[in-house]
This record gives structure tokens, sequence and C-alpha cells, in this order.
């Protein structure tokens, strides 16, 4: 569903692109996203096989239809009739990362085995900054099992300064000598 799921996004893209409207895109997508992370049961009703077509996309015309542009209710209108509809959220959070990379950010995740305090964050923050020349967005994950140390992930890119990494990269080249 991934493939789907980025080709909605990509239309959707290419038309904010077209309209010279990323950033007003984005905002809607935002919003929107807040209001259905906010209601669960309005994707729960799209989704249930028992409720009509009908009523579904009369759903989506009152709750959307003058709190939303034509875009976004035409997407939601498409989704609803090639039964589509769970795939609303994926789609919009894709589109908002397209136009996040378009503006120039970057997301970073970083994963330690300990919580890390705001100030350590923004320093790493900070770093990345300046070493990818892009604003980022950081988010940061905790696993126990790192032992210590973190892994930052910048898009497709992975930095493993993990314990348990280290220890895996010193069990591979032990096998590897075993093996020779």
């Amino acid at each position: 569903m991934a493939l789907v799921t980025t080709r909605y996004a990509t239309a959707l893209f290419d038309l904010a692109t077209e309209k010279g409207q990323i950033s007003d895109y984005q905002q809607e997508a935002e919003g929107v996203l807040e209001i259905l992370n906010n209601e669960p049961d309005f994707l729960k009703i799209l989704t249930h096989p028992s409720i009509l077509l009908e009523e579904k996309l009369k759903l989506v015309r009152d709750i959307f239809e003058n709190n939303a542009s034509d875009d976004f209710v035409g997407l939601f209108y498409l989704c609803v009739k090639k039964g589509r509809q769970n795939l609303i959220m994926d789609i919009l959070e894709t589109f908002v990362e397209m136009a996040k990379v378009e503006a120039g950010f970057v997301k970073a995740i970083v994963t330690s085995s300990v919580k890390l305090e705001q100030a350590q964050l923004e320093q790493i923050k900070a770093n990345l900054e300046t070493k990818t020349g892009k604003k980022v967005e950081i988010t940061d994950d905790v696993d126990e099992t790192l032992l210590g140390g973190m892994i930052i992930r910048v898009g497709d890119k992975v930095v493993d300064g993990s314990i348990r990494g280290q220890l895996d990269t010193l069990k591979s080249s032990l096998l590897d000598i075993r093996l020779a």
C-alpha cells in the first residue's frame, strides 16, 4: 500500500506545486491530520463495511465541505470511492513530509538507551543542521536494548554509535576471523 499512498500524496503535491501553494496545502493537511487524530471514530465510520458509499460521501461532504479546500474534499471523495479511505492519514502524512523536504527540512530520529534531555537534543539538532545544511526536525526514541550510546537516522543515512552496534560489529569481525 505504500506505493498507493505515495502516488496519491505525489498527486496532491503536484497540484500544490502547480498552484504555488505548497505551504498552504501543508498547513491544511496538518490541520486535517489533527482533526482526524482527535476524531478516530470518523475513519472507523468511513471504513465500516455496513455503511453505504453514499452515506460515507455525505459524511465527508458534511464535515469537510466548508472546512477544507475543494482539493482536499476531492481527495477524500476519491479515496472513499476507491475503497482507500483507510489510507487518508498516511497520504496526508506523506504529503506533509514531501512539503517539508521541499522547504529544506530533513527528519532525524535519535534513538538512545535513556531519555535525552532537551538541551542534548538541541545540541544534536544544531550539529546535524551544520553537517546537512538543512533545517532538521528531530524526534527522539528510547530503546533500552542499546545498552548505551545512540543511533541517529537522517533520511536514509544511519550512524550507529550504540554499544550494542559496536558489540555486533565486534562479533561480526570475530566470526570473520574464525571463518578465515
